[in-house]
């Protein structure tokens, strides 16, 4: 066979080589979509519509949050925000519609798409939510709202459109306790003490046509039911409602059918005679239309926990109250559930052992599965599991099918399925308040090793090599066993999996680790190189019903986070394992606003208080040392900036802003913000010096009074005002934020102008009323290659502000400014950071409106962009282009892509080892998104496009060529001689 007829057969081989590989997006980020923490009373299975046949489960998160979720994968179908406060969800049953409430708004939704169908706002705050479906003028949406004082009011809203249809107000004082409606009627339910002791429970019975009152009974208990401590709860099966109550002891239930008279009595045994903690009921209507009411009794111990369930069948046509059966108590985290399936009730009870089927017959159970070992997540404490919602289905033979969509107490949600989890979602990682990068160099880092042998005696350092060479050997078998897996992924791509548990680094900076504390007490550590796994959580706060957690700060040294809180909890946490090496408390210091960490002399962190007046406190161990400035910020707003360099701080300088002006922001150079290049190289050849200094501060402050903003540019060291911009007609509503790098700022505020004006001695220019971004950048002087009068060689800062005039702003530096409508308001502003500088930085935005991230690059919002004419062709080797006053946002800046971001309030930035690019995690109330990005490029760094094979296969077909060649041209050297092949010249 000839090599030509072979060519198509190798052509089909290597043709997969030459596809175009994906972009980057969805490979190198990653993005938890979160919902928050479910509700137990705002979460269920309900089909979308009456032709479904599959469910979603639908939950109320406490962050506001309506959505839908996938139960085969987990996936979030759709997601409302409602905005903040408590909230209601009901479904529709047979329709495609859910509603819900928050505050004082009734929306009704599409239950497939998430659409909105209508809305209404009620005038008081919202009680209770009951939806009826029954025929005969009950079809309805039923509220229960509270005014002012006790005065309640009934109202009833159509389903389909939400109209207004009646009212039905209560003034009689009585304390409203909820709505309920069944089949029977619609029932309103009020208390109020009785004469001697005890209570009264009130139930008015009305018309669900027209609200019209139809009766009243009223129910006398011995219980106080105005005391926090006692329970009364509504529950609805759709056949009666009932009203269930106890006292604080919880040793029996009171419950009533209403409208009736009867009060029936369900003791709940305890095996122990322990005190009940919590008691959860759940109610389900049978076929025959009596009442299955589950008891969920918690019992918890100084040293554990245990749960017990209890069944009572209550049949209202026979009066009478049956105990079913007892189920005898479990140690550990245990839920109760009840499923509901071809009108037979089931109890499902999932503990961290296993997950059991019960009937509502017999106490024995039907099915059994246990969980595996390692069942949970590293962010899921089994400790306890506040609640679980659950189907049921029968199949063939007997055997039956059940799916759980379990809560953990660590806010973890998972779905368990016949014994085996479907999914998982990390709810508790919602509400991050505070984050920060650990660096991949720990104590062990080859740097810090060898920086260590250096600096050591020479056997010392001897013996360290021998000790570091012995421990690194015992990863060597791992690392021989890993070379096949890193040749495939290098080559073709195959995902590769390291053999070694935990945290991996990686040699390009991408594996770090991300420190995370959210305001329920938790602290996390994500992978942000492996789609921001989770790698360990741990609560190292106890969050009740009060106030939220709020971290102070967050720094990492080495491999230890130190983690400081405003109630003075000071909490250091290994950063690879999270293990808590140290927890105390601060003492307590009543006007105490926050601490500062600086390196001492000694080597030590050295703690400085700053109290709410704006003084600093300084403890007496401070070593005595070079000049060191702190800048503070009062309850006043008032800016000071005081010297240490003994062990008692003195005042350097005070700024106080403007009469009647409040100051809202303020913006320092990032820690991490190296400069690569003293000046700007023009077109001409010649050189634009920048205005670097690392004590620059941006300053924002407001005037309410006549609406405008002003922006200081101020030496933090002298304290001397260098520039001042000043904006008229501003909306002090909108969010106004400022960002300061190397040697550019840029702030935003909506301006109402439409005319005219000019900005400080800045260029004159038109005001469009929007949203703007105002960029400036600062030089030491118009001219090039002119470094006077900003030489730092000549003028120096210095520590003593007497020695430079505040007020001088004509030898300020030169600064060009530029305006730019964008579309949208930025909440947050920050730049990229990498290793050296040497990269452009892109100006990060965030946009609530969008759900979006957006990374403008720096040469769009360049100010030297010439106005109103074309770039010169000097000025176009520079990179500059026509300035646009409308800078519309594109997608393709959008570092989220189609993801949409919600909740993201905040954006930290890191270099990686890589200059070319730069790692970016947004966080915020809701979502965690993070990614890198390279504002030039990957310079640095081969693409998914180089064909690695064909390069390999390129240097071996020379090889083998030369191989086969070499002899071919030794043999001919042989055979003719040099002299025989040279020509001779006659």
């Amino acid at each position: 066979m000839r090599l030509v007829d072979l060519l198509p057969v190798l052509c089909l081989l290597f043709r997969p080589l030459t596809a175009t590989f994906a972009d980057d997006a969805y490979h190198i980020d990653f993005h938890h979509v979160l919902l928050g923490i479910p509700q137990p009373r705002a979460t269920f299975l309900h089909r979308p519509s009456a032709t479904s046949k599959a469910s979603l489960l639908y939950t109320l998160s406490n962050r506001s949050v309506l959505g839908a979720v996938n139960p085969r994968d987990g996936s979030v179908v759709w997601r409302q925000q409602l905005g903040a406060g408590n909230g209601l969800l009901r479904p529709i049953f047979g329709e495609s519609i859910i509603i819900s409430v928050v505050n004082r708004t009734v929306q009704a939704w599409d239950a497939a798409e998430g659409r909105l169908v209508w809305d209404w706002t009620s005038p008081d705050e919202i009680m209770n939510l009951e939806i009826s479906q029954y025929d005969g003028g009950g079809q309805g949406i039923y509220i229960l709202t509270q005014g002012e004082g006790a005065k309640a009011t009934v109202r009833k809203l159509s389903e389909h459109s939400g109209v207004l249809e009646w009212e039905y107000h209560d003034e009689s004082g009585n304390i409203p306790r909820g709505l309920s409606i069944s089949a029977q009627g619609l029932y309103f339910v009020a208390s109020h003490s009785a004469i001697l002791q005890g209570s009264k429970i009130k139930v008015t019975t009305l018309n669900p046509s027209d609200g019209i009152s139809l009766g009243v009974i009223h129910l006398s208990t011995d219980e106080d039911l105005s005391d926090d401590d006692s329970m009364l709860t509504l529950e609805s099966t759709g056949f009666s409602s009932l009203v269930i109550w106890s006292d604080r002891t919880l040793k029996s239930l009171r419950i009533n059918v209403l409208g009736t008279n009867n009060i029936y009595v369900a003791r709940l045994p305890n095996e122990k005679d322990e005190p009940i903690g919590t008691v959860q009921i759940s109610t389900s209507a049978t076929k025959g239309g009596a009442v299955d009411l589950l008891v969920h009794c918690k019992v918890r111990a100084s040293d554990t926990t245990s749960h017990s369930a209890h069944l009572y069948h209550l049949d209202a046509v026979s009066e009478s109250l049956k105990t079913v059966y007892h189920l005898p108590s479990v140690q550990g985290p245990a839920a109760f559930s009840i499923a509901i399936h071809d009108g037979n009730t089931y109890l499902v009870r999932t503990t961290k052992r296993d997950v059991t089927l019960f009937s509502s017959i017999s106490e024995h159970h039907l099915e059994q599965w246990l969980l595996q070992p390692k069942f949970h997540s590293p962010s899921t404490s089994a400790y306890d599991i506040p609640f679980a919602v659950s189907e049921v289905v029968v199949r063939e033979k007997s055997s039956y099918g059940v799916r759980s969509a379990v809560l953990h107490s660590s806010g973890d949600w998972e779905m368990i399925q016949n014994g085996d989890k479907l999914w998982f979602r990390p709810e508790s990682l919602s509400g991050v308040v505070a984050a920060a990068w650990a660096g991949t160099d720990g104590p062990r880092s080859p740097t810090r090793e060898l920086k260590t042998e250096s600096q050591s005696h020479i056997a010392v350092a001897y013996l360290h090599r021998i000790k570091r060479q012995a421990r690194d050997s015992k990863s060597f078998p791992q690392w021989i066993q890993g070379i096949p897996d890193r040749i495939a992924h290098s080559l073709f791509g195959i995902e590769y999996r390291s053999q070694t548990t935990g945290f991996q680094r990686d040699s390009f900076g991408f594996h770090k680790i991300l420190i995370l504390a959210t305001d329920s007490g938790r602290v996390f550590a994500l992978d942000a190189g492996s789609n921001g796994k989770i790698l360990w959580s741990t609560q190292v706060s106890v969050i009740g019903k009060g106030p939220l957690w709020e971290i102070e700060s967050i720094q990492v040294d080495s491999d230890i986070a130190l983690i400081r809180d405003f109630g003075g909890l000071e909490l250091q946490v290994r950063v690879t394992d999270g293990i808590i090496l140290d927890n105390q408390l601060r003492s307590a210091e009543v006007d105490l606003k926050t601490t500062i960490t600086v390196p001492d002399m000694s080597g030590s962190a050295l703690t400085i208080m700053v109290k709410a007046d704006g003084t600093v406190a300084v403890p007496q161990r401070r070593h005595s040392g070079p000049e060191m400035m702190i800048v503070t910020r009062d309850d006043n707003m008032a800016i000071r900036g005081w010297t240490l360099a003994t062990s008692e701080p003195v005042l350097a300088w005070a700024f106080l802003p403007r009469p009647n002006e409040r100051v809202i922001s303020i913006a320092a150079r990032p820690l991490n913000d190296p400069v690569a290049s003293i000046g700007k190289a023009l077109g001409d050849r010649n050189v634009l010096y920048k205005f670097l200094s690392p004590n620059l501060l941006i300053i924002g402050a407001v005037k309410v009074d006549t609406s405008s903003a002003s922006f200081y540019i101020l030496d933090s060291i002298s304290g001397r005002v260098l520039r001042t911009l000043t904006h008229p007609a501003v909306d002090i509503t909108q969010p106004i934020n400022c960002v300061l790098s190397e040697n550019w700022f840029a702030y935003t505020v909506f301006s109402n102008l439409t005319e005219r004006v000019a900005q400080n001695g800045a260029v004159t220019q038109a005001a469009t009323k929007g949203y703007q971004i105002v960029v400036s950048e600062l030089y030491e002087s118009t001219l090039a290659n002119d470094r006077n009068p900003l030489d730092p060689a000549s003028s120096s800062p210095n520590l003593h502000p007497g020695a430079v005039d505040a007020s001088d702003h004509d030898n300020g530096p030169h600064m060009v400014s530029q305006t730019y409508l964008v579309p949208a308001a930025v909440s947050f502003m920050t730049v990229t950071s990498t290793s050296q500088g040497i990269t452009p930085r892109s100006l990060l935005c965030v946009v609530p409106s969008l759900n979006s991230v957006f990374a403008i690059p720096r040469a769009y919002i360049d100010p030297r962009r010439p106005t109103e004419r074309d770039a010169t062709s000097m000025e176009a080797e520079e990179g500059l282009f026509r300035h646009e006053a409308a800078l519309e946002f594109d997608p393709k800046w959008a570092l989220n892509h189609m993801r949409e971001v919600q909740g993201v309030q905040t954006i930290i930035t890191s270099p990686s080892l890589l200059e070319s690019t730069s790692l970016v995690f947004a966080f915020g109330n809701l979502d965690l998104f993070g990614t890198r990005i390279a504002p030039i490029g990957g310079f640095d760094m081969l693409g998914k496009g180089f064909n690695k094979i064909q390069l390999i296969g390129t240097v071996v077909a020379l090889a083998i060529g030369t191989g086969v060649l070499a002899p071919l041209v030794s043999l001919r050297n042989a055979c003719c001689p040099a002299s025989a092949r040279s020509p001779k010249l006659h």
